[in-house]
């Protein structure tokens, strides 16, 4: 912030006409102001002061304070004024910093405070004292912001990202524990219902974890992430499988944590979809809609909505108007439903929508497909009337999650974590210890004694990757606040507008983080000597058949075009390669099922099925089937999963190479963050 401090003998301003459609209220008191023997404060918040509003606010009124003394002024006027500097705040970074501000030195109780309003063009007189301290200048840098991030004009994003980084080491050395002073009370909740509170300290004390099966280990990763930190084991081995297999890769033609996705990544994404819509939304009742990716930032409802998210944003300006990208969903349901009519008879009111969203984060925290600054979510918003509507409909996705997780995920892999605050623990205890008994997975609560957020509980559906950091795949929300906040009201019986409690609920909350868990999961398979896959169901290849020599070809492309009507991706490898090099082709393509074809099975009803499930790396597993047993195999392990046909042709010699390196040669390195080794948080307890 630069401040231009005028101590005066008068002062005076008259609000003229808007300046900007970002622009606070006009309220009576300030369309005009005057005041004498005043100290005049025109400030220009700017953009690095966005990396820490508080620290900003704290220091600058520590300045106008001291200056204030220092002259005698009895009256302090605080004046936006946008010409100091070239890089200025978003305005609705500046007007709550000012707000802060002048709420900051009055509470000081030394001089009566006045502040003009931001965003509006205002003519003004003044008569400076002329004394040798009545003209001063200042410059308020925040935490963290880096001097010579600034002496060396580095743009906003730049100097925002390393000021961020800064501070967060700054808070490291000052042993700040983050978690520990938010949250206040730590619970572990066993699948029986058994409560434990611990704390930051003890944790690893607790009774729970002498349990032996798997799910207590990856509890054990997942409070450890969330008390000391994501310990960042190693390189994440899902980054080498995704381009291995031709899924997604890096794109530098557009920004780090953007990727691209190759047909067969598309397919997994549009099945993962599927499942959220027909598997999921339709089921539970919701009506699917979609919005727009580009909102208005001068629309007051999208400010608010942005909240924690406006220093991540991706801003662009278009004639004198501020545009942000979708960075959630709720942007664009809260406008659609809040226009809506219904009443009582309508509720519950659903709704699914599919959502690319895009938050700025900071380059060195991106993590290949884990962190990214554009994913998809799959999302639903559910609108209750009451209490009891809403813990019913809450419960109903919870299980609903817990099938998904179990389905897709894998049964037994996953925790679950809770946040909330104490009252709507306490009040509702026995319901949400219930509701853990009922999804048999034990779970992590962190409460607080203030509510921080909209939401007065929620839970996550938590994955551990083999690189031990834990990821949200499904999330259930509680909301208390947005309905009274946004107006989203329903008619009631009497005929009065009530507000809605809100549950937002994501069934895949990125279908990115989804691979990330699938792959990494693959990872886990093969460091205990299986063949690392993918679920039976999203492999893009299901068989694979290779001729021995052109004679079986024909044979091949029948049993082929069998399997494709009974609806098995299925491909036909006609290359002109050795059976050993297209055998292992299809091994390093994790093709679930894999069927050399030659002159003996031309003559045999019975067909050698290499079974990738029940293979090892060292040893593969082979089972003579006859086609309609290998067809019915397939059938029950994929039963009531969604189906797409292949994206890509069936014949491998049409197939062209997205990846040159991708058939066993080393992958580059990846420009973002991949992790770092810190052996320093312990490992967790082996399963029996």
């Amino acid at each position: 912030m630069k401040l231009l401090l005028i101590h005066a003998d008068s002062f005076a301003y008259q609000v003229k006409s808007p300046a900007t459609s970002e622009r606070e209220e006009l309220t009576e008191d300030r369309k005009s102001q005057a005041m004498k023997n005043v100290l005049v404060a025109f400030c220009t918040v700017e953009s690095i002061d966005e990396v820490s509003p508080e620290d900003v606010v704290m220091k600058a009124a520590q300045e106008v304070a001291d200056v204030a003394r220092k002259v005698g002024a009895k009256n302090v006027m605080l004046y936006p004024y946008a010409h100091l500097s070239p890089e200025l705040a978003k305005p609705r970074v500046a007007i709550k910093i000012l707000q802060n501000l002048e709420a900051s030195l009055s509470t000081l109780g030394e001089f009566k405070v006045g502040r003009s309003p931001f965003g509006w063009y205002k003519g003004f007189t003044i008569e400076c004292k002329g004394h040798p301290l009545s003209e001063l200048s200042r410059s308020i840098v925040p935490l963290g912001a880096g001097a010579e991030a600034l002496r060396q004009g580095k743009r906003r994003m730049g100097r925002g990202e390393e000021a961020v980084k800064e501070r967060k080491e700054a808070e490291k050395v000052e042993g700040r524990a983050m978690e520990g002073e938010r949250f206040g009370r730590f619970i572990l909740v066993d699948a029986d219902g058994s409560e434990y509170e611990v704390t930051p300290d003890n944790w690893k004390e607790c009774p729970i974890f002498q349990r032996g099966q798997e799910v207590y280990r990856l509890l054990w990763i997942f409070v450890r992430n969330e008390l000391e930190g994501n310990p960042g084991r190693r390189v994440p081995k899902h980054i080498d499988y995704m381009r291995k297999l031709e899924l997604m890769d890096y794109c530098p033609e557009s920004d780090l944590g953007n990727f691209k996705l190759y047909p067969n990544g598309a397919l997994i994404f549009d099945l993962i979809k599927d499942y959220a819509l027909f598997k999921v939304a339709i089921p539970w009742g919701a009506m699917k809609i979609q919005n727009p990716l580009i909102y208005r930032q001068s629309v007051e409802a999208i400010r608010q909505l942005m909240g924690e998210f406006h220093e991540r944003d991706y801003a662009m300006e278009y004639e004198g108007e501020t545009f942000v990208l979708r960075f959630s969903s709720d942007p664009g349901a809260f406008p659609f439903v809040q226009k809506a009519i219904f009443s009582h008879r309508h509720l519950p009111v659903k709704v699914y929508e599919e959502v690319p969203c895009f938050r700025r984060e900071l380059s060195g925290e991106l993590v290949g497909l884990r962190r990214l600054r554009q994913f998809t979510m799959t999302d639903q918003h559910c609108f209750c009337g009451n209490e009891d509507q809403a813990k019913e409909e809450f419960e109903k996705l919870c299980l609903i999650f817990k099938d998904l997780m179990d389905r897709v995920i894998a049964k037994g892999n996953w925790v679950l974590g809770w946040e909330g605050v104490e009252w709507f623990y306490e009040k509702h205890k026995a319901w949400l210890k219930d509701l853990c008994v009922k999804m048999g997975v034990p779970s992590f609560f962190k409460l607080t004694k203030e509510m921080t957020h909209y939401y007065a509980i929620k839970n996550e559906y938590q994955a551990i990757g083999a690189d031990e950091a834990n990821v949200q795949i499904s999330t259930v929300q509680y909301d208390v606040k947005n309905g009274e906040r946004f107006g989203i009201r329903y008619v009631a019986e009497d005929g009065r507008k009530l507000p809605c409690i809100i549950l937002h609920a994501s069934s895949f909350g990125s279908l990115e983080r989804t691979l990330y868990i699938l792959l990494e999961n693959a990872a886990k398979d093969e460091e205990r000597g299986k063949a690392p896959m993918l679920p039976l169901w999203l492999s893009p290849d299901q068989v694979r058949l290779i001729p021995v020599a052109d004679r079986h070809l024909a044979k091949c492309r029948e049993i082929a075009e069998r399997l494709q009507s009974e609806g098995i991706r299925v491909s036909l490898d006609d290359r002109n390669l050795s059976v050993p090099k297209r055998v292992m082709d299809a091994k390093t393509s994790w093709v679930p099922y894999i069927i050399v074809l030659g002159d003996r099975e031309l003559e045999s009803d019975k067909l050698p099925v290499v079974v990738r499930e029940k293979s090892g790396i060292q040893e593969e597993f082979r089972q003579a089937m006859s086609l309609p047993e290998l067809i019915q195999e397939i059938r029950e392990k994929c039963q009531g999963m969604p189906f797409r046909p292949s994206y890509l042709p069936m014949e491998l010699s049409r197939r062209i190479t997205f990846v040159p390196w991708g058939k066993g040669r080393p992958s580059p390195k990846p420009k973002e963050g991949l992790g770092k080794p810190n052996p320093s948080h312990g490992s967790p307890p082996k399963p029996a």
